[in-house]
């Protein structure tokens, strides 16, 4: 009896777990596959040509010497120096084109033109030979536009481009002298004393380096925005400047020659759309 009923045991045992084995077995044939692994970056290349425009705050530094002489009617010459510190904002836009290697290395060239809105002031005295003041004047210089052609090299990392450039650059510039006082009681008197053409300006093309470095970001197949340190040195802008007019009831001319180094720093940022 007891051998008949673990026989039917065992058949029913066998009986139940066959279907769960099935039932197993088709849970583990239909089992949904392991999501697919996300599609490898695209990679960016930065041949092509672009153009863009820029904005940003410069900052300008002058030296300036030179000589004058005064005609009243006796001559008197001097000499004069001075530093001029000023700063301002520039804009405007620029053109190139890139062509990027198979190890990432990156060349290019890259013109641009900006007008600015740099001026300031300074005033420098004239001294004689002999140690005495001849006459001041305020200068103020104005800084009217420039441009640049440089070359470009840097390093990409994809759609990150590290670079340095460098390169001719050309400048407008006006500067305007102005007599505050003439003789020896300079610098104490005052412009009331000064009466007729006491103020000249000149207006100076130079041509000068530039030199600097970035960092470009392509944030699509065809937009990139950049941040951008540029310094541009001009030496030896030579003005001449020639006034008249009276102190009191004695007539004057005065004519006067500079020799000027300046030397201006900028930092740009700016957007360029590519043609690839």
């Amino acid at each position: 009896m007891k051998r008949t009923l673990l026989g039917v045991v065992s058949v029913l045992a066998l009986a139940i777990s066959a279907p769960l084995g099935a039932a197993n077995a088709a849970d583990m044939a239909v089992k949904a596959p392991p999501a697919p692994m996300p599609p490898a970056p695209t990679y960016f290349n930065w041949t092509g040509f672009y153009i863009g425009g820029n904005f940003g705050g410069a900052w300008a530094n002058d030296s300036i010497s030179g000589s004058s002489t005064f005609a009243d009617p006796a001559v008197t010459t001097s000499t004069f120096s001075g530093n001029n510190s000023y700063s301002g904002i520039v804009g405007g836009g620029q053109i190139g084109a890139n062509y990027q290697f198979p190890n990432n290395w990156v060349i290019g060239f890259e013109a641009d033109v900006d007008g600015s809105s740099l001026s300031g002031s300074t005033t420098n005295c004239g001294v004689t030979a002999a140690g005495a003041i001849a006459g001041c004047s305020a200068i103020n210089t104005k800084i009217n536009d420039f441009g640049t052609v440089r070359g470009r090299l840097g390093y990409a990392v994809s759609n990150v481009l590290f670079y340095g450039t460098g390169g001719w650059a050309w400048g407008n510039s006006t500067t305007t002298s102005t007599l505050s006082c003439v003789g020896a009681g300079c610098p104490g008197t005052s412009a009331a004393a000064i009466t007729g053409g006491s103020s000249s300006a000149s207006t100076s093309a130079t041509n000068g380096w530039a030199a600097g470095g970035g960092l470009e970001w392509a944030f699509n197949r065809n937009w990139s925005m950049r941040l951008e340190y540029l310094h541009l040195q001009f030496n030896g802008i030579s003005e001449g400047f020639s006034s008249t007019g009276t102190v009191g009831a004695a007539p004057f001319t005065l004519t006067s020659s500079s020799s000027t180094n300046s030397s201006n720093d900028m930092v740009r940022v700016g957007i360029n759309y590519i043609f690839h």
